[in-house]
């Protein structure tokens, strides 16, 4: 793989200050007076992790309780930066408009953004095929190539994206499954190549230089996190996102 890609500049300190605004809003403690006890999981929990009084209980409850909200965030964090690379644009939830679009040359795609690859069920998995393809009917997006894009994905090298097609819809080669770094690759790809027209699923995409795009990405990430929080991401979760990005 060539080593000259170089992502172009895309600037995150909109992305990450909301982010931060967010959870540093967040009333954890109003949060949790409102939700029930379950008493059966606090006595599991304490025994456990050896808690002595209920105020040991209730910081480990209101961890959690911040726990989930910002990952309730997360998901629009990996649209909003996605919306920030060249020729992608990101779109609010309500909108009418899939997540995001990218119109770059002669690469046309629209796609639904998922933070991980385990979130949808069966369900989901079907409404989110039934919007994909309502988009593709409509004028505006003809010619458009749709996707599915779980950031945190395990990757196939014998396949490096499949057609999407839950139980009951029918296989189309316009409406794509891609993990995120296989998704950053295509979507930065100086040759505006597309899934299927243009580049087949065991085509070595490893070996473009655009497949380096999610690491660029993160470490934009990173640097901004470290500007306003004056907090440096330790190695040890940089060395995450190769488990949970795939290696570069």
């Amino acid at each position: 793989m060539g080593t000259d890609f170089d992502l172009t500049k895309f600037e995150l300190a909109d992305v990450v200050h909301n982010l931060l605004s967010r959870a540093r809003n967040f009333d954890g403690d109003k949060a949790s007076k409102a939700n029930l006890v379950d008493p059966f999981a606090a006595a599991l929990e304490s025994a456990l992790n050896g808690y002595e009084s209920e105020a040991e209980w209730k910081e480990s409850e209101h961890q959690r309780t911040r726990q989930k909200n910002l990952m309730n965030h997360i998901g629009d964090l990996q649209q909003s930066i996605i919306g920030k690379l060249p020729g992608w644009t990101s779109h609010p939830s309500g909108s009418g408009m899939p997540d995001v679009v990218g119109r770059r040359g002669k690469q046309l795609m629209l796609c639904e953004v998922k933070n991980k690859h385990n979130t949808m069920n069966s369900n989901s998995s079907a409404e989110t095929y039934d919007v994909l393809s309502e988009f593709l009917e409509r004028p505006e997006f003809k010619g458009f190539t749709a996707g599915v894009v779980a950031v945190i994905s395990p990757i196939k090298y014998d396949s490096y994206f499949r057609p999407f097609c839950p139980a009951g819809r029918p296989e189309r080669e316009d409406i794509v499954y891609m993990p995120g770094r296989v998704f950053y690759a295509i979507a930065t790809d100086p040759h505006e190549r597309i899934p299927f027209k243009s580049v087949r699923p065991d085509e070595q995409i490893s070996n473009w230089d655009s497949w380096i795009a999610i690491d660029l990405m993160m470490q934009e990430f990173w640097v901004e996190i470290e500007k306003q929080t004056s907090y440096r991401t330790p190695d040890w979760i940089k060395d995450l996102s190769v488990q949970a990005l795939g290696a570069s």
